[in-house]
């Protein structure tokens, strides 16, 4: 018998790629996302949908109350750095309480095997001369990553007490679109430098802004370590299956392994699409670590996962997208 799967957030990005997956890998999949930054276009069919905000009990108990879930995927909350700075509030109410309104609701309809989207950022500059693995020690240097690591904090100490199962997943910089142009960043205003770049290079910005060409890297730029959204749905398939099948919990890195400065990714863009980009150095961004690099032999060993996407294909299949989209590049 299928395993019924709820993902929260899986109308965004990363929780509407995930979702095909798990329904191509046979899992039942029902959607629950106010569509605040979602949006349904991205929403697989064969997926059963809710409209409704994860963290009001009440509205989140109806679905619960229709629909016998076997594990939860929790993708919503707020991801950007820089807004996180600005405005934390918003991302503690949203991050770790709304995070605790839907483990609520969850414990008390007994759902028992938990997934959850984490960040990279919770290692702070602490992988900066050797990539992190899971036991790097945390250190977060701004409000989204500080609320990402209280949001694991508060699903330990859950499973604790309903005897759930977890997997959590510190995910390293995502990317990428489905090679057949059917889903991507839906952002018209990604914060991201490889959108970001490929934007420039198809002529919807005018400028590539650089955030810091002083940090102590090889180049000056932050290095990071980047990994296909396809790919990261494949783990979260695999880290079900895991679940299900041990009744355990676990944490791991999801990345590459490798390391790729901002300079780099301005490099591989003109030279995958033959254009020179006009980009300006800037001030760095608060919040921003010099170097984010992951150990990924936990998750090789355990899950049998490994990244099947290189970095070319990463920004040709964001670039394909974004051309055959234009509706995200105004």
């Amino acid at each position: 018998m299928s395993k019924n799967i709820l993902v929260t957030g899986g109308a965004g990005y990363i929780g509407s790629h995930t979702v095909k997956k798990l329904l191509d890998d046979g899992f039942n999949v029902i959607v629950a996302d106010n569509l605040s930054t979602g949006n349904i276009s991205s929403v697989d069919k064969r997926a059963k949908f809710y409209k409704v905000d994860v963290t009001c009990e009440e509205e989140f108990s109806k679905v619960l109350d229709k629909e016998k879930i076997d594990a939860a995927l929790l993708c919503a909350g707020e991801i950007i750095v820089s807004e996180s700075i600005e405005n934390p509030y918003k991302y503690y109410k949203a991050n770790v309480g709304g995070l605790n309104a839907t483990l609520e609701v969850l414990g008390k309809y007994k759902v028992d095997k938990i997934m959850f989207s984490s960040t990279a950022s919770v290692y702070g500059n602490n992988c900066y001369d050797k990539p992190a693995t899971e036991e790097t020690l945390p250190d977060p240097i701004n409000p989204y990553a500080e609320t990402k690591l209280a949001g694991e904090k508060l699903i330990k100490w859950v499973a604790n007490k309903y005897n759930m199962d977890y997997v959590i997943f510190r995910y390293f910089n995502v990317a990428g679109a489905e090679p057949d142009n059917s889903n991507g960043l839906r952002v018209k205003n990604p914060t991201h430098i490889i959108p970001n770049a490929n934007k420039t290079a198809l002529g919807q910005n005018n400028i590539l802004y650089i955030f810091g060409n002083d940090y102590d890297t090889k180049d000056g730029t932050c290095i990071r370590d980047y990994i296909h959204v396809l790919d990261l749905a494949n783990a979260h398939s695999l880290g079900m299956k895991y679940m299900f099948e041990n009744n355990k919990s676990n944490i791991f890195n999801l990345g590459s392994g490798q390391g790729f400065s901002v300079k780099d990714i301005v490099d591989e863009v003109e030279k995958i699409t033959n254009k020179s980009l006009n980009y300006k150095f800037v001030e760095r961004r608060k919040g921003d670590p010099a170097s984010v690099l992951a150990n990924c032999d936990k998750v090789f060993s355990i899950l049998g996962w490994e990244p099947k996407y290189s970095l070319k294909d990463i920004i040709l299949s964001d670039y394909n997208w974004r051309k055959s989209n234009n509706e995200y590049n105004g």
